[in-house]
């Protein structure tokens, strides 16, 4: 026989035991890491969506409630700490203005609550990421969670619940959170995911109580899995962190703030079509054991926004996007029964209809984006001409704002003493404070059916006054007030008689219009009896009276004149003017090259004109 030797060249060619094996587990791992790879790049996309689609919502106008929690961030980020009146939420106002801190929100963007709603805009982002997240540990495919975070973020009703600087928006994250460290099928795994996951929700709960429905959702996962007793010391854990960070008090005073929104019905109007989805995944859920525990926390979340007087838009907060889940996962949990199919045939069946119903539920979305993002846009205008009114004429005196404002006024300077919060002070603010008043403001507190939240704002309204400067027109109008009552038609008559006598006196002379004004009684009490002071010693010419921006709409007297005189005149009647005391001592006298001009106070004592009070 024949010997044959092995040379390394034939060695070599010859396959190495089980290297098909090897080459093709190298192929599967190399594409399990491109659908990794590609899930995260989803959920990327999905929640860069979310964000970006929040940050085109975020200048409209506050919503019912929203002005409070806007007013405690801000307070949190510029002032250091947390403003009197109800504390229901401070953990949700430290986070929020820890966040708008942090970034320099309230600075990059031109209006107040823009810059808060930055902090719920990264909510909504994470939120996003949570949902993929939990519908992986849920047993949902991929393109039901990429359907889901979609539709949830570009629905209107769900940015509409996801937008506004509320304690639920800043909770969910920490609920969703906990929830997808609990939903796992690994019964006797190590305890460390539970008790972050319990800590999570005792966040939450703190954060805004209405979360603390979702808690049942986490207890029914840990007892499903059979772990009993880990259970019960879970379940004491939560009951002891959550009861010790939040009390009874905080947590009734909580449930009754987050009812302090919108009617949750006008959301759904706004989007009926994922309302319609919200309601149906949440009832589907209860027939699937996979989506049973979130199906029963959400329905419970909605059924408590349907409650009068209840949480409303604080339940469709934490509800829209897990319900957004739920009916994704229904479609697909009822397609899941492939047949005789074949796998691809099954994937096909299971990926269509979802992807169908996503496009038909955006489809009918698309329409509502304009009134549900450039709707009740706020005009910033009103609000900067009375914070300018305030600056120049009341720089020291209590004025008592609402929240939205207050957060204006300070932002451009005004100092915080003199600056009063009607939900702070309420039926207690100091009776000499003027008042910024928003009528628009006040007509959204009844938006929601009467409750405990309206009937608690309505007693924070302030008292009424004397309309002294008008800017804005419409809903936008902002009124400036001050105390007393307003003055009455015996005021406006004595202040005609007394212009019409000074007009027709020989020693004064004016232009047509300024006499036409004194006439009128449109001229301040005291600019009448201090030009018949001066009148009586030497002939006087008005120049001008001019007006006040903001006080001819009110229908405000002129408090402004300018005395015609040069040389050495004019230093006589700067003179007169600087003497005068009491309250008939000017603001300000300034001498020019057009006269002396006079300018008083705003908001002349009553009764200066006794002699004209009757004809």
């Amino acid at each position: 026989m024949t010997s044959h030797r092995w040379t390394a060249d034939r060695s070599a060619a010859r396959p190495t035991p089980h290297a098909w094996r090897w080459a093709a587990a190298a192929d599967e791992q190399s594409r399990a890491t491109e659908r990794t790879l590609l899930a995260i790049a989803a959920a990327a996309a999905i929640a860069a969506a979310t964000a970006v689609v929040r940050l085109a919502a975020g200048d409209t106008a506050p919503q019912v409630g929203e002005a409070r929690h806007l007013a405690q961030t801000f307070a949190v980020d510029r002032l250091g700490v947390l403003l009197d009146g109800p504390a229901e939420a401070p953990l949700a106002w430290l986070q929020a203005g820890l966040y708008t801190a942090a970034t320099d929100a309230f600075a990059r963007h031109a209006s107040a609550i823009a810059g808060a709603r930055e902090a719920t805009v990264f909510t909504a982002a994470v939120t996003a990421v949570l949902l993929w997240a939990l519908a992986g540990r849920m047993g949902l495919s991929r393109w039901s969670a990429a359907a889901a975070g979609t539709v949830a973020a570009l629905s209107p009703l769900v940015v509409a619940a996801q937008v506004g600087v509320r304690p639920e928006n800043i909770a969910t994250p920490w609920a969703l959170c906990g929830l997808v460290l609990l939903w796992t099928h690994n019964r006797h795994r190590r305890p460390a995911p539970d008790l972050w996951a319990v800590l999570l929700l005792v966040v939450s709960v703190i954060t805004a109580p209405i979360t603390v429905t979702l808690a049942g959702t986490a207890a029914w996962l840990v007892w499903r899995r059979g772990r009993r007793r880990l259970a019960q010391v879970l379940g004491a854990t939560f009951a002891l962190g959550a009861g010790l960070g939040l009390g009874i008090g905080g947590a009734l005073s909580g449930l009754a703030a987050a009812g302090d929104g919108p009617d949750p019905l006008l959301w759904a109007g706004q989007d009926p079509a994922v309302a319609a989805v919200c309601v149906a995944g949440a009832v589907g859920g209860l027939f699937s054991f996979r989506l049973r525990p979130l199906a029963v926390g959400v329905l419970a979340l909605l059924a408590l926004a349907l409650v009068p007087g209840g949480p409303g838009a604080g339940a469709v907060a934490v509800a829209a996007a897990p319900a957004v889940l739920l009916g994704a996962g229904v479609v697909e949990r009822g397609l899941a029964h492939r047949g005789g199919l074949g796998e691809r045939a099954g994937a096909l069946l299971v990926r269509t209809p979802i992807a169908l119903a996503a496009v038909l539920a955006l489809g009918l979305a698309v329409p509502r984006w304009p009134d549900a993002f450039t709707a009740d846009a706020v005009a910033p205008e009103p609000v900067a001409g009375a914070a300018g009114w305030l600056r120049d004429n009341l720089p020291d005196t209590p004025v008592v704002v609402d929240d939205s404002t207050w957060v204006g006024l300070v932002a451009a300077g005004r100092d915080p003493a003199t600056t009063l919060r009607a939900a702070a002070c309420g039926q207690r603010c100091p009776a000499e404070a003027w008042v910024l008043r928003t009528p628009r403001q006040q007509a959204r507190r009844v938006e929601r059916p009467p409750g405990p939240s309206t009937l608690l704002a309505a007693a924070e309204a302030p008292p009424r006054g004397e309309v002294m400067a008008l800017f804005g027109t419409g809903p936008d109008q902002v009124a400036v007030l001050r105390p007393g009552a307003p003055a009455g038609p015996a005021e406006a008559g004595a202040r005609a008689r007394a212009g019409t006598a000074l007009a027709d006196s020989p020693r004064v002379t004016s232009h047509p219009d300024v006499a036409a004004a004194l006439r009128a009684g449109r001229t301040d009490p005291r600019v009448l009896t201090a030009l018949a002071g001066l009148a009586s010693s030497r002939p006087v010419r008005v120049g001008a009276l001019p007006a006040v921006a903001g006080e001819d709409a009110a229908g405000t007297p002129r408090r402004q004149v300018v005395v015609v005189a040069g040389g050495e005149q004019a230093e006589q009647v700067a003179l007169y003017f600087t003497g005068q005391r009491g309250p008939y001592q000017p603001e300000s006298v300034t001498t020019g090259l057009d006269g002396v001009l006079v300018r008083y106070p705003p908001g002349a004592p009553a009764g200066l004109l006794a002699p004209f009070d009757t004809p």
